[in-house]
């Protein structure tokens, strides 16, 4: 009989130790994520050890309407989905990034025959520089981004904005937003 109860006071202190590493377990999660704390890889940091970034109205010198809307929309949404970035208006931001609309060529305006025939549907070229507020430095610039659509890379895409766009033209944008997110990220 003291064999029985030496066992279920055993299996009692091991349950209590148990329940004990489990909630200061769950006690150290919610004070991690209550810091701010952020598993490194899954969301990059800016540069600089920049903290906050602004992106400036896109400007779209393209004969194309709407465009400027639409990567400033995709663009948002990479960036909020990036829980280490957080967006701010221009004037606190120490980050500023600037977007200009270069050229936009497709099947029906601008693309060459050869263009067409080797598969490509459509092409936006555009201008990217970073400044860092703080120092009155470009941090990065690109002044001939240029994206390519080509006939196995389009994909259906999700509903970007109200503007009337092609779904080639919003996949487009969609890569172009991607490429300067990546670029952002690891040039540095």
């Amino acid at each position: 009989m003291q064999n029985i109860t030496i066992l279920a006071a055993e299996i009692y202190i091991k349950k209590g130790v148990i329940s004990l590493c489990l909630f200061l377990g769950i006690i150290l999660c919610v004070f991690l994520s209550g810091c701010g704390y952020v598993i490194e890889g899954s969301n990059p940091i800016l540069p600089n050890e920049a903290k906050t970034i602004a992106l400036l109205p896109i400007q779209n010198q393209t004969f194309k309407a709407g465009l400027e809307t639409d990567l400033s929309e995709q663009f948002n949404l990479l960036l909020r989905s990036n829980s280490s970035v957080r967006i701010t208006p221009a004037g606190i931001a120490d980050l500023q990034l600037n977007i200009t609309l270069l050229n936009l060529k497709t099947s029906s305006s601008g693309l060459s025959k050869e263009q067409i025939s080797s598969g490509v549907k459509g092409i936006i070229q555009g201008q990217v520089f970073l400044e860092d507020r703080r120092t009155g430095r470009k941090v990065w610039e690109e002044s001939a981004l240029e994206v390519k659509l080509t006939e196995s890379d389009e994909n259906e895409t999700n509903s970007v904005s109200s503007f009337s766009l092609s779904g080639s033209i919003r996949e487009l944008i969609k890569l172009f937003a991607a490429k300067i997110y990546e670029r952002l990220f690891t040039t540095f």
